[in-house]
């Protein structure tokens, strides 16, 4: 198990080490830059200067060294969109949205979409089959931004029922929160339904209804057991996924959180905090998956030992 994990890290590494230098390439090869005339008419005199405080005149693996030991140091640098304050405490400050959100949703998404999946397993080829997979196929195929229009067409606008959009108080939560679980829920019911039907039809549980156990035993003790691993997989990433911030959720509610953030970074050309955010992003998801894989390690020892137990 040890070497598995010590595999899994050394994985992580590589992989967030690769990422982050196509990351900054890509950053760097899209042309202008944060200080373009254009955007800043300044003189040529002051530019270099500031070319020059920010690190941007030297050459670009410079630059990258640079930077990847301020983050050995957890020293991000200064924004330029916000230099009164340092990446690390405009990240802390944004992400409070975002992860309420982003959170909330998948907490509230995944349960019923479990349940959702469970039911329809239960109930193949009824109304509630066909009406799961129906909620489940578009869940996955209608645009979260589109998901959003309607929300805020519906209660807000028609029924005046909820602001459209904002922050600070609770109530302006309620529908990004609604976008935010439907992703979940329809990812769980589609997976739960798949896992547990290829559970039921397995010879064990033939074995276990033959032995006289009731179905309420089998369903909770044996085949939601042995359906987990899947769902487990996926919980992770999508928690992480949602809890970062989503572009399109937090433009359309005018949520100031990571993915806002995320959007002015690229517009702006603010080259130390897209940098950031994309690393950290990056460093979830490895974080995530590496979790994730353990996890599946320990609910199948087949894994952990190459398949050789």
């Amino acid at each position: 198990m040890i070497a598995h994990i010590i595999r899994r890290i050394l994985s992580v590494a590589f992989t967030f080490i690769v990422v982050s230098i196509i990351i900054f390439l890509m950053m760097h090869s899209v042309p202008g830059g944060p200080f373009d005339a254009n955007d800043m008419p300044v003189s040529e005199a002051v530019r270099a200067k500031m070319m020059a405080q920010w690190g941007l005149d030297q050459p670009l693996h410079v630059q990258y060294l640079n930077y990847m030991w301020g983050v050995l140091h957890l020293d991000f640098g200064v924004p330029f969109q916000s230099p009164g304050e340092t990446v690390v405490e405009l990240i802390s400050r944004a992400w409070v949205p975002s992860l309420i959100l982003g959170g909330s949703g998948v907490l509230i998404g995944a349960p019923l979409g479990i349940l959702l999946g469970m039911a329809a397993a239960l109930n193949r080829n009824s109304w509630i089959d066909y009406l799961a997979s129906t909620v489940a196929t578009l869940g996955l195929t209608i645009p979260v931004f589109v998901t959003s229009m309607l929300l805020i067409l519906i209660f807000a606008v028609w029924l005046n029922w909820l602001p459209a959009s904002g922050w600070p108080q609770p109530n302006r939560w309620i529908l990004p929160i609604i976008c935010y679980a439907l992703i979940p829920l329809a990812t769980y019911a589609r997976y739960t339904r798949s896992a547990m039907l290829d559970t039921l039809n397995r010879p064990f549980v033939t074995v276990l209804r033959a032995k006289g156990l009731s179905e309420r035993r089998i369903i909770f003790q044996h085949v939601m057991r042995n359906s987990a691993i899947p769902l487990v997989t996926v919980f992770l990433p999508m928690f992480i996924g949602t809890a970062t911030g989503s572009i399109f959720v937090e433009a359309m509610f005018r949520v100031p959180g990571l993915g806002a953030y995320f959007v002015s970074s690229i517009e702006v050309r603010d080259y130390t905090l897209q940098m950031a955010l994309m690393l950290l992003i990056t460093f979830m998801y490895c974080l995530a998956y590496l979790l994730s894989d353990l996890a599946y390690a320990l609910l199948n020892p087949r894994i952990r030992t190459g398949g050789t137990e």
